[in-house]
């Protein structure tokens, strides 16, 4: 945890942050402090709960980190340390996150695609499938008591991505054999064998690792 403080020092002494949810805390690092307003429903974590997760830096340095959670409504990752929670700004090129089942998501920057969110990794190959996890607020009014709530909204989507060409997918049968066109037969063949939902990320994973043997 001392090479992760030093690291943050690092990174809060260089770069600048104009996210109005965080200040300067404690040892000159980003305490992230929270603005809520109005009621919010719902989560904008991966996880809710901290997990395992370990950080690769721009500069290919790598540090772990015990308590660790990924915001997706701001694209930061969050840490726990002395009942404090702390933002780790931009200089974040991937990272691992372990969820409570204990299974380990991948995540990490895509080169050429600005704003620079991180992608989950969900099939590596010839031809890989990225997620994009999103929760956006969504604040509705009552008519009659003129009560605002707000909720937190998922909004993921899918990429594909093969020699740097990034194409965002439709997860249907005809979104698939648009991305995947040189295989389309054997791909809407797979699917109707398969009994697949690609609205699933098991059987979405399933097709791209089908089209990556052929």
């Amino acid at each position: 945890m001392k090479k992760l403080a030093f690291f943050l020092l690092f990174i809060a002494a260089v770069t600048s942050s104009s996210a109005q949810n965080v200040t300067v805390g404690p040892g000159e690092k980003p305490l992230l402090k929270t603005l809520i307003k109005t009621p919010v429903e719902g989560s904008a974590y991966f996880n809710d709960r901290y997990g395992k997760g370990k950080i690769r830096t721009v500069s290919q340095k790598e540090f772990e980190v015990k308590n660790l959670r990924y915001n997706l409504d701001t694209q930061q990752l969050e840490y726990t340390e002395n009942d404090q929670v702390y933002a780790i700004q931009d200089s974040v090129q991937s990272f691992t996150l372990s969820d409570p089942s204990g299974k380990i998501h991948t995540f990490e920057k895509v080169k050429n695609i600005t704003p620079r969110p991180f992608f989950e990794l969900l099939v590596n190959g010839h031809k890989k499938l990225y997620k994009l996890n999103e929760a956006k607020k969504q604040t509705t009014e009552d008519y009659y008591t003129k009560r605002k709530t707000s909720k937190m909204v998922r909004q993921d989507s899918y990429f594909a991505s093969e020699d740097d060409k990034f194409q965002k997918i439709n997860p249907s049968v005809k979104g698939l054999s648009s991305v995947l066109a040189n295989q389309r037969e054997q791909i809407k063949t797979f699917i109707t064998q398969e009994n697949l939902d690609l609205k699933s990320d098991a059987d979405l994973v399933a097709v791209f690792k089908f089209y990556n043997s052929l």
